[in-house]
């Protein structure tokens, strides 16, 4: 199995490259999210486009058709769950299980483990971990992983507290600073 690692940044701040454990880069990944049409797209590092996500449908549940090779070759929609997600993967038959409060993802087929995605700490921040089984699924799995990833960001990030502004927390995609009460002095 090959590591792969690609940053938890946001694509609003410019591309992800997705580096093998040398430090190698082999992927660029680019895109936005958010509107009916919108795309990420992975291409090869020498520039070849490899795989895309296209975003099909909005809401609570949106939906993202995925490409390889310019083939539909399948489609994955959020559900609704709390601790433990099963996520499946149509046309493909994958399967995505894993947990929401430690963001821990492993794909199978069948029996067989396609990928295993964790969260890690490398010397460019924070990443996730992307362990994948066959090389020529990789495109595919790092499509997956993006829109993992994007489904994570709002619920997940460490809630941080500041004194002089309160708790910063953040909840679906709407950020909210709470503000102690300061008791009144007595008189």
């Amino acid at each position: 199995m090959r590591k792969l690692y690609f940053s938890r940044n946001s694509f609003a701040k410019g591309a992800r490259i997705v580096r093998d454990e040398h430090g190698q880069s082999h992927y660029l990944l680019v895109g936005r999210w958010g509107r009916r049409q919108d795309a990420l797209s992975l291409y090869a590092i020498q520039g070849e486009l490899l795989a895309e996500i296209k975003q099909t449908s909005l809401g609570l549940l949106p939906k993202f058709d995925l490409y390889y090779n310019r083939q539909n070759v399948g489609s994955i929609s959020k559900t609704l769950g709390f601790w433990h997600e099963m996520i499946y993967v149509r046309k493909l038959r994958w399967i995505i299980m894993g947990s929401l409060s430690n963001e821990n993802y492993r794909i199978y087929h069948g029996t067989e483990l396609v990928m295993t995605m964790r969260p890690v700490v490398t010397t460019n921040g924070e990443a996730f971990e992307l362990a994948i089984s066959d090389e020529t699924t990789e495109p595919i799995c790092i499509c997956i992983a993006a829109i993992l990833d994007h489904w994570q960001k709002p619920t997940n990030r460490e809630r941080s507290q500041s004194p002089q502004e309160g708790y910063n927390m953040t909840f679906g995609e709407s950020n909210y600073t709470l503000h102690p009460h300061n008791k009144l002095p007595q008189t």
